[in-house]
């Protein structure tokens, strides 16, 4: 059976971006969140035996996709499939204790957002720090300013980068306002409750309080949901995506003005040795990776758009309507977001100004200017 690829992932992604969010990364994530709940479960009490834990340890990185897949078509259920898999590997049944299958997937997933979310924001102070540097390399480049595409006032090539850049401070600030608020969905049960917890426990709240708070200590997420029910509101993806298109929308803006640079053969993207322009005309200097970096954005704001119709259709305590929508736009939007800050990145570090022009168009409009 042929494999169809997920373009954004495979084209475009990072391959630490890509890590995260393929399917033996999401399982690695997993048996590593069972391990985490089953350690805390023996410290506070709860009847594992000795030996149990590193067996499962032992097996963790054993990841079989296909014998995975063939319990799916048998159980008709992708937690429970996981769950067998791991068990034989291991040669006992002691994880998933209590556990209902969104304490397992609402956390991975929140998990594996909350490392993309670190990349991102890696990657825009890498972005401001090359804008930075442009800046002030070009602050006494003197050109024509435009508004509405036409010549308006003069101003420097290093005003415009900033220009952009404050843009994309503006919209860093609210990713990492974003993050220190972000919040994880711990183990509530199947409808909030933890009654699960509480039942193996006897009823003992302390301990199923410490249980949670060791769980979260291991994901790494600064916040908890106090009050959810099966899942964690959807406003939060949409929170997500939401600053995604925020961040970006700089680095796109900038991208487009440099497209309009470039046909006017005042800057340039860069063009490397061989490169080709167009099959037919390859002495065109296309900037194709600014073209690229708008076309990111567009498919952001499609995520962005899908996402929003989850924000305030939460049934009761929770349901599964909103999980094929989820599995395509939460890595997607990372893939786009990562693979534009990439392409981003390489026309910053290889993009020149044609002084020569910028100069001869301001002496045309300076009688004007």
């Amino acid at each position: 059976m042929s494999v169809i690829p997920n373009v954004l992932a495979e084209r475009y992604a990072s391959a630490a971006m890509k890590s995260i969010w393929s399917a033996e990364g999401r399982i690695i994530l997993e048996r590593e969140f069972w391990i985490a709940v089953m350690k805390a479960q023996k410290d506070l009490g709860l009847d594992i035996p000795d030996g149990v834990i590193e067996a499962y340890e032992r097996v963790k990185d054993q990841v079989n996709l296909p014998s995975i897949d063939a319990r799916e078509r048998v159980t008709r259920h992708d937690v429970k499939a996981r769950i067998e898999e791991f068990c034989e590997l291991a040669g006992c049944e002691h994880i998933h204790k209590g556990m209902t299958s969104r304490d397992l997937t609402e956390n991975v997933e929140q998990l594996q957002i909350w490392k993309s979310m670190q990349i991102i924001r890696d990657k825009a102070v890498a972005v401001l720090n090359r804008m930075s540097a442009l800046a002030e390399q070009w602050k006494h480049v003197t050109i024509a300013g435009r508004t509405h595409n036409v010549a308006a006032q003069t101003t420097t090539m290093g005003k415009r980068v900033a220009m952009f850049g404050e843009d994309i401070v503006h919209g860093l600030g609210s990713w990492i306002s974003l993050m220190d608020r972000y919040s994880v969905r711990g183990l509530k049960g199947a409808v909030g409750t933890q009654l699960d917890q509480l039942s193996l426990f006897g009823q003992d709240a302390g301990r199923v309080l410490e249980l949670e708070d060791r769980v979260c200590a291991h994901l790494g997420i600064p916040a908890k949901w106090m009050n959810v029910g099966q899942v964690y509101p959807r406003s939060l993806d949409f929170s997500v995506v939401s600053g995604l298109v925020e961040l970006t929308s700089g680095c796109s803006s900038f991208a487009k003005t440099l497209r309009l640079m470039a046909g006017h053969e005042l800057a340039t993207e860069g063009f490397a040795k061989g490169q080709t322009g167009s099959s037919a005309m390859p002495h065109k200097m296309n900037a194709r990776s600014c073209e690229r970096v708008n076309g990111f954005h567009v498919i952001l704001k499609g995520f962005l758009m899908m996402i929003s119709g989850l924000a305030g259709d939460q049934w009761n305590e929770g349901d599964v309507s909103c999980s094929v929508v989820r599995r395509v736009v939460m890595p997607d939007s990372f893939y786009a977001a990562d693979g534009l800050f990439e392409t981003f990145l390489t026309v910053l570090n290889q993009m020149g100004v044609y002084e020569a022009v910028v100069a001869a168009e301001l002496r045309r409009y300076l009688p004007f200017l």
